[in-house]
């Protein structure tokens, strides 16, 4: 079985306490969800990384948190059919790639980059390695 990806109806994006005539319409977020679930708690921690790894929360635009927040989503999707296909299940792979480019363009935006490693040697490392071994 492969994973589907439609859209629900307007009414499950409504909390349950806002039946017809109830008053105003309370949208859901991540943050009412209590957050006890592993996708919740995986999806949490990489924000909290990708904010990290951007300089922190408060150096942050509204519009870079909402995309670090869209690409740890979209990377607990993708954690979940990737682990539902190595467990045996049907891989939609048009689903699955659509999520990996929308990762990948996500994480482009908000500054996914290489960052070069310094591999230089220190320098006393170096000159005692070339050095000759002291006579015996």
């Amino acid at each position: 079985m492969g994973v589907s990806f439609q859209m629900p109806d307007d009414s499950s994006n409504i909390a349950a306490d806002n039946a017809p005539g109830a008053g105003k319409v309370r949208l859901m977020t991540l943050g009412d969800l209590d957050g006890r679930t592993l996708a919740a708690k995986a999806a949490k921690a990489l924000v909290a990384d990708l904010e990290n790894d951007l300089g922190g929360t408060d150096r942050l635009s509204a519009g870079e948190r909402a995309l670090v927040v869209r690409a740890a989503v979209s990377t607990a999707m993708i954690e979940h059919i990737e682990a539902t296909w190595l467990s045996g299940g049907e891989l939609d792979v048009a689903a699955y790639t659509a999520l990996v480019n929308v990762q990948r363009r996500l994480l482009t935006t908000v500054g996914l980059q290489r960052r070069p490693r310094d591999v230089t040697p220190d320098l006393a490392d170096y000159v005692a390695a070339k050095a000759p071994p002291p006579p015996v």
